[in-house]
């Protein structure tokens, strides 16, 4: 730009320092296109309407002072490129670095003025506010990036964080407002990476953060909190009411697939609520009780959504207990196998046995029921489960060189089945063991098989072509379906203890049941085993039913692979 196109509005209430201002400003060779006003109202209506180079105004203003004129220019968006000088007869100190820190790039003494002096300060003003533009903008684009999520464009963590403290702060004037805290995470999300590729899996994410952002409104704070989880903090809500009828139309975005490059993936997701100030009053607490409900909800498959109860954090301490126990035994290796043996009816011989995992060492609690569930939960099972195959197929491997032995039967998790290195896995263990596919039994509950996952029931077939068995275990517990029967490779099938330790009581339902699906699966060439046998009286029942292979107390408690090794030895002595 040159000279002569600069642009300046003088604001000075005293007609004469206007004029004199003026003049050194006409005195220079350069030509400067002014306009003068005498108020700062006037000149804010200019400003509206023109754009200018340099403001000139005086500190001494009437109604409105130079200091508060400066903080108003200040933030007028059109003034984004405008510099601002003060004038003044005033020469002390403190009121240059006043209006300094006001927003002036300059300060100038009126009587010191010169058409010199006047110049170079205009000229030294543009350029400070220039350079002081730059510096503001590359701030900003710092402070953005440090605020934002590189995939999706949303706020992330550190700036949720920072807002939720703000908010929460309103909270607190207005004790009759609620705010609410939601957290978002997506379900089987890993297995749309794993099948899809991470690749579509991140477009996913952009697709779910850009439809929840269009259902909200413009004052909600959203957030990704880095992987398939998202939050969301909500103020001024004025009853639980509210709070539950943004979630339903939240979720509702989710009925509809999302198209994405192609594919149609249908996603849903388990959401943790925390309320401020019932639940907790720092953001801290707040975004922690809500991911103990989140966890909850994932849990329980009829809950989209929880709200955090007083009840959730004693369980939740139990379980990260129970989580930090699991790590160090698995870093430790503290787990053993022990088994429990499977009793053919008709020669009174241990056709097989059950590998059990135990862990002596624990302090919270030692019982499988409790620790497998939290592993699962933790993706821990992962690695666990890993240890017990490769410890059921040494233990075999030396089993079946030592005695006759037909089989083992391992528990394996849906998480594992899922996983899509599962069946490699299976496959160089079996070479490193050389132990015959048909000497394993893959026992599975019914929950592997409720999703209808194409992975899972993929590994299985492969499982089941490589010659291992497939046992689905507690059968008619509550999740049991024929379709199971038919449409997956199933070859055994316990009955669970629950029906078997009932079937000896008068008029027992149990019993009947028990014949039926004796019938059943005899039709369908499926293989039954009575768990949970614990009287003479059932076994009995069992054999006449024709129920060919038993489990239980009665024969044999859950034992080492030393004992199991004598038993066995035993068995052929006799």
């Amino acid at each position: 730009m040159k000279k002569a196109d600069i642009k300046v509005l003088l604001v000075d209430d005293d007609v004469i320092e206007r004029k004199s201002l003026k003049r050194e400003l006409t005195l220079n060779r350069c030509e400067y296109h002014v306009v003068e006003t005498s108020t700062a109202e006037e000149a804010f209506v200019y400003l509206d309407n023109m754009t200018f180079d340099v403001v000139i105004i005086d500190y001494h203003m009437p109604r409105i002072s130079g200091i508060e004129a400066v903080i108003r220019l200040r933030n007028m968006p059109n003034l984004k490129h405008t510099a601002i000088v003060m004038v003044s007869n005033n020469s002390d100190e403190a009121l240059m670095l006043e209006c300094i820190n006001a927003g002036a790039q300059d300060f100038l003494l009126k009587s010191e003025v010169t058409e010199s002096q006047l110049t170079r300060t205009i000229l030294q003003s543009r350029q400070r506010h220039e350079l002081e533009q730059q510096l503001y903008e590359s701030y900003q684009e710092v402070k953005n990036l440090a605020e934002r999520d590189k995939l999706t464009g949303l706020h992330n963590r550190y700036y949720f964080d920072e807002a939720l403290v703000q908010m929460l702060a309103h909270q607190k004037r207005h004790p009759d407002e609620l705010t609410a805290v939601m957290l978002f995470d997506l379900d089987k999300f890993k297995h749309i990476n794993d099948t899809f590729g991470h690749e579509m899996g991140d477009k996913l994410l952009v697709a779910v953060a850009d439809r929840l952002l269009k259902a909200l409104r413009g004052d909600t704070l959203f957030a990704r909190f880095g992987g398939d989880e998202f939050v969301l903090a909500c103020s001024q809500l004025r009853s639980i009411r509210h709070v539950k009828g943004l979630l339903k139309r939240l979720l509702k975005t989710f009925d509809t697939a999302f198209v994405v490059d192609e594919h149609e993936l249908f996603c849903s997701c388990s959401v943790g609520v925390a309320i401020a100030p019932a639940n907790g009053e720092s953001s801290e607490e707040l975004l922690k009780l809500a991911d103990i409900a989140m966890y909850r909800a994932k849990r329980s498959p009829q809950l989209q959504y929880c709200f955090f109860e007083d009840n959730m954090q004693e369980a939740f301490l139990s379980k990260y207990k129970i989580e930090s126990e699991l790590r160090h035994a698995i870093e430790h290796d503290e787990f053993v196998l022990h088994y429990q043996p499977i009793i053919d009816m008709q020669s009174k011989r241990v056709a097989g046995a059950e590998a059990l995992i135990r862990w002596p060492q624990a302090l919270t609690s030692k019982n499988p029921g409790v620790f497998i569930p939290v592993a699962e939960e933790s993706g821990l099972i992962q690695a666990i489960g890993k240890w017990v195959l490769q410890q059921a197929f040494r233990d075999l491997q030396k089993r079946l060189k030592e005695v006759d032995f037909t089989y083992v039967s391992v528990n394996v998790s849906p998480c594992q089945l899922c996983e899509s290195g599962f069946f490699s896995y299976v496959e160089s263990l079996i070479k490193q063991y050389e132990v015959p596919a048909s000497a394993l039994v893959f026992e599975v509950t019914e929950t592997a098989l409720l999703s209808e996952d194409t992975v899972t029931l993929n590994t299985l077939n492969s499982l089941h072509d490589l010659g291992i068995r497939i046992a689905l275990d507690d059968f008619g517990t509550g999740f049991s379906s024929i379709s199971h029967l038919l449409s997956c490779p199933i070859d055994i099938v316990k009955i669970d203890k629950s029906i078997i330790q009932n079937i000896t009581c008068p008029n027992s339902k149990h019993k009947n049941m028990l014949e039926g699906l004796t019938y059943l699966l005899s039709q369908l060439n499926i293989s039954i085993i009575a768990e949970g046998i614990e009287t003479q009286e059932q076994s009995a029942l069992c054999q006449r039913l024709g129920i060919k292979l038993t489990q239980g107390f009665l024969y044999y408690r859950p034992a080492s692979e030393v004992e199991l090794q004598l038993l066995l030895n035993n068995t052929i002595e006799q």
